[in-house]
């Protein structure tokens, strides 16, 4: 068997180099939001109406609120626990955001994001926007030039 050098440093890939923002996953702990949770938050007129009378439609939105929120989440540094009240409380309201998207009227939806942000701000001192990159460095190979050893 040939061994390895100094100069096969990518196959043994230690993941990624980049900012710590993007070298995980964004992380879920915790019970997920359930449909009655959410069905308590509104009107029974208003929530018979975002849930299309199906207690599925109220889950599969929790499901893109709780992947949204731990996105955030995830450039803030942090995990998303749902157990944790404050956590909860942003992934609800990310999920009826979702539930007015999904009928197409965002802008009813509207108050539910921005009242999510604010939570956001309000906990962890800011909020990550999309369009902005993240503010960890770059990676150190940008940085310096990788040290090669003499040729065998």
């Amino acid at each position: 068997m040939m061994e390895l050098t100094g100069f096969d440093d990518l196959l043994q890939s230690r993941g990624t180099a980049g900012t710590k923002a993007y070298a995980q996953n964004p992380a879920v702990t915790g019970a997920p939001i359930t449909a009655d949770e959410v069905q308590a938050r509104l009107s029974s007129r208003l929530y018979d109406q975002l849930s299309e009378g199906s207690s599925d439609t109220v889950v599969r939105a929790s499901e893109r609120a709780v992947l949204h929120v731990a996105a955030i989440f995830g450039r803030l540094g942090l995990a998303l626990n749902l157990d944790d009240p404050v956590g909860r409380e942003i992934a609800t309201l990310f999920t009826i955001y979702e539930l007015h998207l999904a009928l197409g009227n965002e802008e009813a939806g509207r108050e539910y994001r921005l009242k999510a942000k604010d939570l956001i701000i309000a906990a962890y001192g800011e909020y990550p926007e999309a369009e902005k990159p993240a503010t960890e460095s770059p990676a150190l190979g940008a940085l310096t030039i990788p040290a090669r050893r003499d040729w065998p």
